[in-house]
């Protein structure tokens, strides 16, 4: 199993499992991100790039079909990184410290649409 490390703005890293194609997705809570992977796998910067956060209380329901993929695809996105957290306080806190350290393009543009 493929991991990468995301940092939160408080500093904590968070490892997630990263899927590389659809597929049956556990019906299980956590965190998910739409990532860009990097360019030049073998070059030290550069790395990959999160289009968006989210969580979920259910990875099977929510990924199926989900509405901000499209928009991911076009920009590159070829991976979802997972984080299963089962309690959703730790989820919702986890979340805000990674879109606080992260700041994904997809999220930021919702708030936009939103506000």
């Amino acid at each position: 199993m493929n991991t990468y490390n995301w940092q939160g703005a408080s500093g904590r890293w968070y490892e997630f499992e990263i899927a590389r194609a659809q597929r049956a997705w556990e019906p299980v809570g956590g965190l998910y991100m739409f990532v860009k992977p990097p360019e030049q796998p073998a070059l030290d910067w550069g790395g990959p790039i999160c289009l968006f956060i989210a969580r979920t209380d259910d990875f099977s329901k929510t990924l199926s079909r989900h509405e901000m993929w499209q928009a991911a695809e076009n920009l590159g996105a070829r991976e979802i990184h997972l984080l299963v957290i089962k309690d959703d306080q730790t989820r919702a806190r986890v979340e805000k410290d990674l879109l606080e350290a992260q700041a994904p393009i997809l999220n930021r543009n919702m708030l936009r649409r939103v506000a």
